[in-house]
């Protein structure tokens, strides 16, 4: 009987040529297989995260890193209050100006070290350090999930407002003698934490306040002397006052900077200040010049015996030396006191003395300066400024006998 071939799969056919295993293939998968076993049971398998479980632990990493910074903000508030309470433990005694200076310059440098972003007492790569980056790097991720959900009781700009309170309480302590140098730190303090609407009550204060001093006979006892506002010794040094202007001027306060104006340049003991500084060489050799005069014309008269009288050739002498000086300088008084280059919107209205001029100069240059930054830049729309401010501007400069923009010297209208 013949066999009949049947067709056979191409599965069945694999199967068939597929080579068996031999009794050595078959030793070495049992080997490796339980070679594989042991390994699992020696290291145990840590289960797989969940999505949730991530999310929790950067939550938790967050409030580590928020917890340190929140502990650096503590200890710089808890150094704030004690730097601030020096001043205050010797109550009833003058406080040295050397130990108000440290305290104003720490505190000068706590606030740069806050503003600048850095963090004092802490070195590079110490576990800090380390816990800040993650912090940012936390922040980065989970954005303001953090920010709402954990804030902090001390913020910066809660230090830095600390600071500032501090400071301005230190120099109002009636056993505080503010000195120029405390006022230039002060100031400068201010300026750098752009909170300058105390300037101007320091500044009358620095000229007001009472000055404490210890009698001799008794080292408790502390009396305090009431000093003249218009004394030189009141007036606040050109560089501070300047200072102060450009913090005002920077907050965009025309209220504050007029302030600031009237306390200093405006005051009678800077302008008392400049005439000594400036006016008194120049008044001491005009008052000199008589005696000098008279002296070189004997001197003059001695060598003309022969042509004229020794009391005429004096009298001749002392009269040319005399017009001389006093022609040379009327000139030079003039062209100081009308010298206007330097004047870009404010001038000076028509009959205001040459000498009120002079010795209102900087009042003129610091209202000059700020009406250049309320105004418009640009002179060809110079005239065209509107608003309340600049008709308080206008009006307070005006006042002042003053003028701003006036018509004739501006573009166009020569």
């Amino acid at each position: 009987m013949d066999l009949v071939r049947l067709p056979i799969c191409r599965h069945c056919l694999s199967a068939l040529r597929k080579q068996k295993p031999t009794p050595a293939i078959l030793h070495r998968r049992f080997i490796s297989a339980k070679t594989h076993n042991e390994r699992l049971r020696a290291t145990p398998t840590q289960p797989r995260k969940q999505p949730v479980q991530v999310l929790e632990s950067l939550l938790v990493a967050a409030r580590s890193a928020h917890t340190v910074s929140s502990q650096d903000l503590n200890a710089l508030h808890t150094r704030v209050l004690e730097l601030s309470s020096i001043s205050s433990s010797q109550t009833g005694k003058p406080v040295e100006e050397q130990r108000l200076l440290y305290i104003l310059e720490q505190f000068q440098a706590l606030a740069a070290d806050q503003i600048d972003g850095r963090h004092p007492k802490q070195e590079t790569g110490s576990p800090a350090r380390k816990q800040d980056h993650g912090k940012t790097a936390t922040s980065a991720l989970l954005g303001s999930v953090n920010a709402r959900h954990y804030p902090s009781f001390i913020s910066q700009a809660s230090l830095l407002n600390t600071i500032s309170e501090r400071a301005e309480a230190l120099l109002r302590h009636p056993d505080v003698f503010i000195t120029p140098q405390i006022l230039k730190l002060y100031v400068n303090l201010q300026t750098l934490l752009h909170q300058p609407s105390s300037l101007p009550d320091i500044f009358d204060l620095y000229a007001r306040k009472p000055i404490p001093t210890t009698s001799p006979g008794s080292k408790s006892t502390t009396t305090y002397t009431t000093p003249s506002p218009s004394k030189i010794n009141s007036a606040i040094p050109s560089p501070t006052a300047h200072r102060a202007l450009a913090s005002a001027i920077a907050s965009h306060d025309l209220s504050l900077a007029l302030d600031i104006i009237t306390t200093t340049f405006c005051a009678p003991a800077y302008k008392r200040a400049k005439i000594l500084r400036q006016a008194m060489i120049p008044l001491s050799g005009l008052v000199i010049l008589p005696l000098a005069a008279w002296t070189l014309s004997s001197q003059y008269a001695s060598f003309f015996q022969s042509s004229m009288s020794p009391g005429y050739a004096t009298g001749v002498a002392f009269t040319g030396i005399m017009a001389y000086v006093v022609h040379v300088s009327t000139i030079g008084y003039v062209a100081i006191t009308t010298s206007n280059d330097q004047m870009d919107r404010v001038t000076w209205a028509q009959g205001v003395p040459l000498w009120e001029r002079w010795i209102r100069e900087e009042e003129r240059a610091a209202i000059d300066r700020v009406a250049g930054k309320w105004g418009f830049e640009g002179r060809e729309q110079r005239g065209e400024e509107e608003g309340e401010e600049w008709g308080v501007l206008r009006e307070w400069v005006g006042s002042r006998g003053m003028e701003l923009d006036r018509k004739e010297l501006m573009e166009g209208m020569e």
